[in-house]
């Protein structure tokens, strides 16, 4: 009887390790990723950062920031621009108003929800110490108070602006100031448009090549 009954013990001891074991892959396919990431995995990449100039890196972004950004682009409220050939020489053949113009709102959400809960990938491009360093100034005199740690923290739904492509940054921040996109807020649509070339030019060099450099905030 003390055999059989260490045998029994045994036997359940392994079956509860196994049951535990197995709980982190149940949790994990819980959390899995929704289908249509792996569409959208073609120009934002797989974990980021996008291969595309002209793209965002979208992992890591404000819940807020990308339900609301992909809402805007199936109603046609954002330019849909067929983003340069990459580096490799893939080149995308659809813009994102094709892309999410037959998701529901269900679907946005989800895809919101996933990308927001991932890490940001920070890119670095080569950048103009001397340009940088304006960019520099101007964020801290205009841009902090929401995009504030440089624009790697977030606050109230802002944008990710540090460790962002340059080409991508540039190009967000003219559509702003030539009336193609609206912040939503009078503030910040004033204040692009208030703002030169040089300083688009020296804010994009900034936050894609300098800002990467400095310490993330715990």
């Amino acid at each position: 009887m003390p055999l059989i009954r260490t045998s029994v013990i045994t036997f359940f001891a392994a079956l509860l390790a196994v049951v535990v074991g197995a709980l982190p892959l149940l949790a994990s396919a819980q959390e899995e990723a929704p289908v249509v990431t792996g569409f959208c995995a073609a120009c934002h990449g797989q974990e980021g950062p996008s291969p595309f100039i002209g793209v965002p890196t979208i992992h890591g972004l404000p819940e807020g920031v990308i339900e609301t950004a992909l809402y805007r682009f199936r109603e046609g409220m954002r330019p849909c621009r067929t983003t340069a050939c990459s580096a490799e020489g893939h080149c995308p053949d659809m813009n994102m108003c094709q892309i999410v113009g037959s998701m529901s709102d269900e679907q946005l959400a989800e895809l919101a929800e996933w990308y927001a809960a991932q890490p940001f990938p920070a890119h670095q491009d080569p950048f103009d110490p001397e340009l940088a360093e304006l960019g520099r100034k101007v964020h801290e005199a205009q841009c902090e108070i929401c995009h504030t740690n440089f624009g790697s923290d977030p606050v109230d739904d802002a944008g990710m602006l540090r460790g962002q492509r340059k080409v991508y940054l540039r190009t967000a921040m003219e559509d702003f100031q030539q009336g193609r996109r609206s912040a939503g807020f009078a503030a910040m649509d004033e204040l692009l448009k208030g703002l030169s070339d040089r300083e688009l030019d020296a804010l994009a060099a900034f936050y894609s090549g300098a800002a990467p450099e400095l310490p993330v905030p715990d």
